[in-house]
């Protein structure tokens, strides 16, 4: 279908991932008419490396121009000093790490496609326990939503039916739940393999839930279990929401999709509220005009898109009154070691990330470690798949390399922890000096874990160090951890939302408390990262929210 042009639609929705796509499916489906703009292309099964033989040798199609897991948009700095009481967290080969006296360059990763970030995501899709909603007043932790998770249950179960999500129920470190709308996978040999060790430990490793379908949905196949999600599902198995959300908003006839299309500011009415869009086509700079404007471009260019939008009635920014676009931000808190057992456990045999450890995901209000976090267990995460990507990390050549690789084939296993990162606004999205070819200011990145994440950090290394022995793991390979290497695949907080204008940018619903006609549905609003769960699922049920307000509110003629 193609984009309307010089037409007024209800709303326009800028960016197609998590937030992006659920939001605009919710308010075609709710009967308004609805601009989509992706900046990316729209991608098929052929564009992704499994597709072809030489899987492993092709580059992925996901990285943006520089540096791998770089973005032009975002300037690199080296980060501020480490703390030297923690340097065991330095990342690098266990036993061998290299000294380090600065965090490295922020590593923001993303995707540019539609259905944003969720064509590389390994399709975790996690409800956030109770706690998580209300950490301050649980153990003291970051600071309260303005909502709970009974208000958000409804929502988290429509988007768990649109993904088909895959989980068992069962799980005494959430709230108590209906069934998934698919059983749980079983457990893939590594899994089972670190199960083992999980029950010496007495700890209970759980199935994962996720967005990888063990039926048929809509039409589409059940998950393959082939372990290559994070370069894009060849089988159209994976939820990705180009193929659920974004699917299910165009067999509207309501929702036109417009690939290509990359937005450089919002056009103000006198009235204070947004009457455009402008972005860059194929044909040239266009504008779009909307009653309703929802960004959802992601916790780095949506508030680089606020910030940049400066004009005597707001000199820091649209929505920026209270001062806090761009700040709290939060990036992952993670540490991962890589594990060789003796014998084959095939980690790319079943989903990436199939099983988790919630059992360390409510810190004690008074206890060393504040911050919540989970375990899980991952065969591919460590760069270790097919053989190909052995090959090249196995040392010797002839004979010997074949001999190493018969005994090394299909032997590694990631063990891995995230942590809720401690907001501070301190930590926080900025303009820089320098511009895009469109004129729009860059940013810089300026984020650094805070002791509380440091502790949580250390805590998760030892818990995986004790996984690891449990479960019978011969050698340690390779650690690698926030302490200096960032790697934000997950960010959030810095348009984070709030019952009062004074300390947050948007209300409970996601509308700026300044721009009437404004609304966000991206991980810029989330107030916490969940103690250590994915934000996915919780950003779609809160984009859903999102489209339902702003569908009562124009019935009631109230935008």
């Amino acid at each position: 279908m193609s984009a309307p042009r010089g037409d007024t639609v209800d709303a326009i929705v800028v960016g197609s991932g998590a937030g992006g796509g659920f939001a605009a499916m919710a308010l075609a489906e709710a009967g308004a008419r609805v601009l989509l703009l992706e900046r990316g292309p729209r991608l098929e099964s052929r564009d992704f490396p499994m597709h072809h033989r030489d899987w492993e040798l092709r580059p992925s199609p996901f990285e943006l121009p520089g540096p791998p897991g770089t973005d032009p948009t975002v300037v690199r700095e080296h980060g501020p000093p480490v703390d030297p009481r923690f340097a065991h967290l330095r990342a690098g080969p266990v036993g061998r790490q290299v000294a380090v006296t600065r965090r490295e360059p922020f590593r923001y990763r993303r995707v540019l496609g539609l259905g944003g970030t969720t064509l590389h995501y390994q399709g975790e899709a996690h409800r956030f326990a109770a706690d998580a909603f209300r950490p301050a007043t649980a153990y003291g932790f970051g600071v309260d939503w303005p909502i709970d998770h009974v208000q958000l249950a409804p929502y988290y179960e429509a988007a768990e039916r649109v993904l088909g999500v895959a989980g068992n129920p069962v799980n005494p470190f959430k709230p108590g739940r209906g069934p998934y709308p698919t059983p749980a996978h079983p457990l893939s040999p590594a899994s089972q393999r670190v199960k083992t060790g999980a029950d010496r430990l007495g700890w209970r490793l759980l199935p994962n839930s996720l967005a990888l379908p063990t039926r048929s949905v809509d039409g589409r196949p059940p998950c393959q279990r082939s372990g290559g999600c994070v370069q894009g599902c060849i089988f159209g198995a994976k939820s990705s929401v180009d193929l659920t959300a974004i699917a299910r908003g165009e067999r509207t006839g309501r929702l036109t999709v417009l690939t290509q299309a990359q937005a450089l500011g919002l056009e103000m009415a006198a009235d204070g509220r947004v009457a455009a869009v402008v972005y860059r086509s194929s044909r040239g700079v266009e504008r779009a005009a909307a009653r309703v404007v929802v960004l959802a471009l992601g916790a780095i260019e949506t508030p680089r898109l606020l910030l940049a939008q400066r004009a005597p009635s707001h000199p820091a920014g649209l929505a920026n009154g209270s001062g806090l676009v761009g700040r709290y931000l939060t990036e992952t808190m993670y540490a991962v070691l890589n594990v060789r057992f003796e014998h084959r456990l095939d980690g790319y045999k079943g989903p990436p990330i199939d099983a988790r450890i919630w059992d360390f995901s409510r810190p004690a209000r008074n206890g060393r470690v504040r911050s919540g976090y989970a375990l899980g267990v991952s065969g591919t995460m460590g760069s270790f798949h097919g053989p190909a990507s052995y090959a090249l990390r196995t040392p010797g050549i002839g004979r010997a390399h074949k001999d190493a690789m018969r005994a090394r084939f299909g032997t590694v296993v990631s063990l891995f922890g995230i942590a809720e990162q401690e907001p501070r606004p301190s930590n926080r999205v900025v303009l820089a000096d320098g511009t895009d070819t469109d004129g729009v200011p860059l940013v810089r990145i300026e984020s650094a874990p805070s002791e509380a994440d440091l502790v949580a950090m250390d805590a998760m290394l030892a818990r995986l160090t004790a996984l690891a022995a449990a479960s019978g793991a011969v050698e340690l390979l390779q650690q690698a951890t926030a302490y200096d290497e960032p790697l934000a695949s997950h960010v959030g907080g810095t348009c984070r939302m709030g019952s009062e204008p004074v300390s947050s940018v948007v209300d409970p619903f996601g509308r700026a408390h300044e721009v009437p006609n404004l609304f966000i549905a991206d991980a810029s609003v989330l107030p916490g990262q969940g103690a250590g769960d994915s934000p996915s699922l919780t950003i779609q049920a809160l984009a859903l929210r999102t489209a339902a307000r702003i569908a009562a509110l124009a019935r009631r003629r109230e935008l």
